[in-house]
């Protein structure tokens, strides 16, 4: 029996609050212009245009492609990816990031629904070798950035108003270039995928998502299923933001460690040293 509903509006909370620590530089607002102080070289530990007016920090996977492009080891935000990852794995994807929660809120649109093969959620690997790293490495140009539907909703869109304005800060972009309508159909078409489909960015695209994936197999908090109590019947599967299956999944690449499986007293939380507890039975 689910018990989830304390635990999603729990969530929801800290994505909400997360989006409003994150992105306050209410001041851009009046004056149509964006934060350049010192927080911009923080890192957050979740996909946030360094480009968006209201943004304090930068996105993880801007601040990779900058270090190719410069020719530098990415210490800092390995660094910040790995510790984060190391205790919690994916748990900011599902927590934190604020496209994943847009992503979420999209899919109760009433479309049909439909779910991708299983071979696509492989592709958010090619995007990070060959678009993040690659093509950085190759073109000196941060292109999945130029590229990035995230980048276009909380950035791009902002800025074609803050040009409508007349915004001196805007000056010089030329939204009516080939490359920023082009955007603007990509996320279109994304967000139409996502009304069918559960996070398809998170899934098939994100970069950063590949990255904390990586961290799931040896994070300190992770999931267990009690295959002696589960009785199979997909109900952990149907709640399941990632479109996986919970008990044969929890380790998987993809689980955004957003607990909401745990409504089933058959899969808790626990940590490498076996201690455990059912969310589901506090929620």
């Amino acid at each position: 029996m689910f018990k989830g509903a304390r635990h999603h509006g729990v969530r929801r909370a800290i994505q909400s609050a997360f989006l409003l620590i994150t992105n306050s530089y209410y001041a851009a607002i009046p004056a149509a212009s964006f934060y350049q102080g010192p927080l911009k070289g923080a890192c957050v530990p979740a996909l946030h245009c360094y480009a968006c007016p209201l943004a304090w920090g930068s996105c993880p996977i801007g601040s990779l492609q900058h270090f190719v492009i410069v020719r530098q080891f990415p210490f800092y935000v390995l660094g910040i990816v790995g510790i984060v990852g190391v205790f919690l794995g994916r748990f900011a994807c599902g927590w934190f990031c604020p496209f994943g929660w847009f992503q979420e809120l999209v899919h109760k649109i009433r479309l049909p629904k439909f779910s991708a093969p299983d071979w696509v959620r492989h592709l958010k690997f090619v995007w990070l070798g060959a678009v993040v790293l690659g093509v950085a490495w190759w073109l000196q140009e941060p292109w999945f950035c130029k590229l990035c539907p995230a980048g276009t909703l909380g950035a791009g869109l902002p800025w074609l108003a803050w040009a409508a304005r007349g915004s001196a800060y805007a000056e010089g972009m030329d939204f009516l270039q080939w490359m920023f309508p082009f955007k603007v159909a990509l996320l279109a078409g994304l967000v139409a995928l996502m009304a069918m489909m559960k996070r398809p960015f998170c899934r098939f695209v994100c970069p950063l998502g590949a990255l904390f994936g990586l961290t799931n197999k040896v994070s300190l908090v992770r999931l267990n299923v009690d295959r002696g109590t589960c009785t199979d019947c997909g109900a952990c599967a149907r709640v399941c933001p990632m479109d996986l299956t919970p008990q044969r999944d929890v380790g998987s690449v993809d689980c955004i460690r957003c607990y909401a499986c745990t409504g089933c007293d058959s899969i808790t939380v626990g940590t490498v040293f076996g201690e455990e507890r059912s969310l589901g039975e506090r929620a």
